[in-house]
């Protein structure tokens, strides 16, 4: 029996890392260079014409996102958020090359906010 709760808690605790990566600084960086590789991978979609994978991949992007916190979360990354819900809408619509039009602003806008953060000018607060 306390075998069996400490495995679970074991795995429970193994899945949950990535839940939890970001709660320091190297968490928060992390997500935020996902937040951008991800993004991406759903402008090459959308480029592709692909509607489906476009929208699978900003589901994943946004769930990055919402891992960021502190001082990375700030205005910039809110405002390119919201841009990305308006390409996931154009994607979903089937009007891919909006959505691809949409996404290379959110693209640029976060690569810039990425340098930042990994110039170390946005820090992580808790």
């Amino acid at each position: 029996m306390i075998k069996t709760a400490v495995s679970t808690t074991l795995i429970a605790l193994a899945f949950s890392g990535s839940v939890f990566a970001a709660e320091n600084s190297e968490g928060v960086k992390e997500h935020m260079q996902l937040t951008v590789n991800k993004a991406k991978d759903a402008l090459a979609a959308a480029t592709a014409g692909n509607k489906e994978l476009c929208v699978s991949e900003i589901k994943v992007t946004k769930q990055h996102y919402k891992e960021i916190t502190g001082d990375a979360a700030g205005k910039p990354l809110q405002d390119a958020i919201k841009n990305i819900k308006v390409a996931q809408e154009e994607c979903a619509t089937g009007d891919t090359k909006k959505g691809a039009e949409t996404l290379t602003g959110v693209v640029a806008a976060l690569e810039a906010i990425n340098s930042g953060a990994q110039a170390g000018k946005v820090t992580y607060q808790h």
